[in-house]
């Protein structure tokens, strides 16, 4: 019987630690990420935006390399206002911080029926409260960006490879995105370029677009 006690009070203690540690991390799920917003004028948006018109309309003119230069500034002008339609999802708000050689941070804020929508983790929306659903919470990925080479007559993609993935401010492995991630959040991951655009980089501070190479 003693053992039996020791067993279930074991039980009970390890049980009370998951409880704990799961509230904890919900917690932390609901938190804004440790990622300072960028300032930016509507000016920027509107900069930026017609930065990537010239440069596409003039590769469509001509076939000399061309590239343009958008600052952090702009890019979060542009995502601002922009990224909703691209990944053509609810975003309700978004921050990039660029790294260089590639990596940038990137957090967006979206209503948590979005994010879990579809997955293995979708049937919590089903007995949860209305309001917990259309919660908003703060999506963060570390990713490295590449442009995927384009088939014949086919448009190229900027894909977000995920070296670090977190839920507000708790950090998870990066291959859980793919499982806690629905198909439509998923969006985020690729974006289709306009025609013409043949690379981009992401540099410190800013990124470069390329055409017509």
């Amino acid at each position: 019987m003693r053992r039996l006690g020791c067993g279930c009070l074991s039980t009970l203690f390890l049980v009370a630690f998951l409880v704990a540690g799961t509230a904890w991390m919900a917690q932390g799920v609901f938190q804004s990420p440790d990622l300072s917003p960028v300032s930016f004028a509507a000016a920027d948006g509107l900069r930026a935006q017609q930065k990537v018109f010239d440069l596409v309309g003039r590769s469509v003119s001509t076939r000399t390399s061309r590239s343009v230069v958008l600052s952090e500034r702009e890019i979060n002008a542009f995502l601002a206002r922009h990224l909703a339609e691209v990944a053509d999802i609810p975003v309700m708000g978004a921050i990039a911080h660029l790294d260089g050689n590639g990596v940038f941070d990137l957090a967006v804020r979206l209503p948590t029926r979005v994010v879990l929508a579809e997955t293995p983790f979708g049937g919590i929306l089903d007995v949860s409260p209305t309001p917990w659903g259309d919660r908003l919470l703060w999506l963060r990925l570390r990713a490295r960006a590449r442009v995927e080479p384009a088939m014949t007559g086919s448009r190229r993609f900027l894909r977000l490879d995920v070296e670090r993935f977190y839920l507000g401010r708790t950090r998870l492995p990066a291959i859980v995105h793919r499982l806690v991630l629905s198909p439509m959040t998923l969006r985020l991951l690729s974006w289709p370029l306009p025609a013409g655009i043949d690379d981009v980089k992401v540099e410190r501070e800013h990124v470069v677009i390329k055409a017509g190479g």
